[in-house]
């Protein structure tokens, strides 16, 4: 360690002073318990006289003050401190912000492994030899990864008899792996060949018990067959729940297919296939490398903003129209490291007509909504004793586009509702554009895009879309609405497509999907008025709206929900609006 930088938990950060954790008042330390009870994670400010480039914050550790031994489990996520995982009988114990130096491996180039390896390093989980060799390539051993597991987990190791006749007590690694059995990390058998290399299936199922150990590892359930990999059926059955739960993080190693190097020479690249190779032994590389990723995806931590609203303790069970998924994923974005990782965080949002349902159920505490419910919903809330109220916290509007080279740069409203409802044009030249075939997609009924259809041309939804539309062409996702009226440009006979959607999904979704919008498909006017980010502000776009935070009326004033609702008209609740490629009500 070259430099101490700074101490921590102290209601002062003084540089070089050294202030006991547990001495630091309760209010300004952050602490989440992990793993029932076992380990607790505190976040440890800092601050510092000169900034940090960021190799410099790369190499930022933890120490104990009284003893300075590393911290095994530290972030690398920065927000004003760092965080640090210790078993619940160290959590009193002084913490300090320390700068490390990188470990000149001798056998190890610079680069990403050698980085993980490092990191490591600095955590005290890894160790080279007296020469400093690491020998990346060299297998790793079934007892090197349970000492590698044992110093994460910051489990004693105490000398005395194992529950593995080959695995003397005198052996160096009698302590972890007898420790790690305890926590149930290693199955009990009666030999653990220590000897012996680790195969990638091994390594897997540990790294998912050492991490279920400290709560971070979400359980999925399934078979091999839900893996994608092309020797699926080979991972044995009791390592079938590591795999499918870290496989989605990134944390399985996996190889792919060898491919003649023609197959890189078209225009498209060719599908890569993967293979898992169980029973492949891990090298030293390899493990260092998924142990340092585990350590970075799998935990996750709250923003100061999160701690200072509370949501750190508690967040409101969010739902909203598919369309308005953008703010749920940007609000848990600015509020949480690894913020998929939250135990509340939604993989997806309900249907409108359905998240409308949770909110009334009480299954939902609030949600985000393209538009007010319908009347039989409003109904339906109120024979429950029920009232919804409504925030503005967004501006969006309805847009309809068509391809590129169709002529036709807008239409009315009462054109547009002519089209879907009484399906009256099946040529553009009906609507003042070329001889050629009118192909009017819409979205599924049950998406927020519909509506908004049925708030603006559907009567509320007194009217429905004709038949042979429905029956025809369906985007089934906000993406596919862009892409299908892209695809559908055809010149024998003409043929044009015409869809719609919500504007700032619009203008963002060229960064989701390369050219689609810039090059293939066009915005039109309505009423003669073209979208914009200046018509939708000032309302002279006629399609133009709020977007909307739903919650209970009978909400306690200091509940998640209302001071969710509080926080997204703040300056950074509409950055969260913005990012999420809406407009700003303020």
């Amino acid at each position: 360690m070259k430099r101490l930088l700074s101490l921590t938990l102290s209601l002062v950060l003084t540089l070089l002073l050294l202030i006991p954790a547990g001495a630091a008042e309760s209010q300004d330390t952050w602490r989440r318990s992990e793993g029932d009870g076992r380990y607790v994670t505190i976040r440890v400010p800092y601050g510092a006289e000169e900034d940090l480039s960021w190799s410099e914050y790369r190499y930022l550790c933890l120490r104990y003050g009284d003893t300075g031994e590393p911290v095994s489990l530290v972030s690398d996520y920065w927000d004003g401190g760092l965080f640090a995982t210790v078993p619940a009988e160290d959590a009193e114990r002084p913490l300090e912000v320390v700068q490390g130096e990188r470990f000149a491996w001798t056998d190890f180039p610079r680069g990403a492994e050698a980085m993980c390896a490092n990191t490591l390093y600095l955590r005290g989980i890894l160790q080279g030899d007296a020469a400093g060799n690491f020998a990346p390539k060299a297998p790793l051993t079934r007892a090197q990864a349970a000492v590698l597991f044992a110093r994460l987990l910051a489990l004693p190791q105490p000398e005395g008899e194992t529950v593995f006749s080959d695995v003397p007590a005198d052996s160096w690694c009698a302590g972890a792996v007898n420790t790690l059995c305890q926590a149930g990390v290693l199955p009990e058998a009666s030999a653990f060949r220590p000897d012996e290399a680790i195969t990638r299936a091994e390594f897997t199922a540990a790294l998912y018990d050492a991490f279920s150990l400290l709560g971070w590892a979400k359980q999925v359930t399934g078979t091999a067959g839900d893996l994608d990999f092309v020797d699926a059926e080979d991972i044995p059955a009791w390592a079938v729940e590591a795999y499918l739960s870290l496989d989605a993080r990134g944390l399985v190693p996996r190889t792919p297919e060898e491919l003649p190097e023609e197959a890189f020479t078209g225009d498209e690249l060719p599908i890569q296939r993967y293979y898992a190779q169980p029973d492949h032994p891990l090298t030293r590389e390899e493990g260092c490398e998924l142990l340092d990723w585990a350590m970075r995806r799998l935990p996750w931590y709250p923003t100061q903003t999160a701690v200072a609203w509370g949501f750190d303790e508690a967040m409101p069970v969010i739902d909203g129209s598919t369309s308005t998924y953008p703010f749920t994923t940007a609000l848990y974005g600015s509020l949480f490291d690894n913020y998929t990782q939250h135990p509340q965080f939604p993989a997806a949002h309900s249907t409108s007509y359905d998240s409308y349902e949770n909110l009334i159920n009480g299954k939902a505490d609030v949600l985000f909504a393209a538009a007010k419910a319908s009347s039989e919903q409003t109904a339906r809330a109120k024979a429950r004793g029920v009232t919804l109220e409504y925030v503005p916290i967004a501006r969006d509007a309805m847009v309809f586009f068509t391809n590129v080279e169709n002529s036709v740069e807008g239409l009315t409203r009462q054109q547009i509702q002519d089209i879907y409802v009484r399906n009256a044009y099946q040529n553009w030249k009906d609507v003042g554009g070329p001889d050629a075939a009118l192909l009017p997609y819409c979205r599924n009924i049950d998406s927020g895009s519909h509506s908004l259809m049925e708030r603006y041309f559907l009567d509320g939804g007194a009217l429905s879309l004709h038949p042979d539309i429905l029956q025809g062409n369906v985007s089934q996702a906000m993406s596919s609405a862009l892409t299908d009226v892209a695809a559908a440009l055809k010149t024998d006979p003409p043929a044009y497509a015409l869809g719609y959607s919500v504007y700032y999904y619009y203008l963002t979704a060229s960064t989701m999907m390369g050219d689609v919008t810039n090059n293939q498909i066009k915005l039109l006017a309505v009423d003669g008025v073209l979208p914009s980010d200046e018509t939708i502000a000032d309302g002279t776009y006629p399609l133009a709206d709020y977007n909307y935070l739903v919650l209970r009326s009978d909400e306690p004033q200091d509940s998640p929900a209302r001071r969710l609702a509080e926080f997204m008209l703040t300056q950074s609740g509409q950055a969260v609006v913005e990012s999420a490629g809406f407009g700003r009500v303020n």
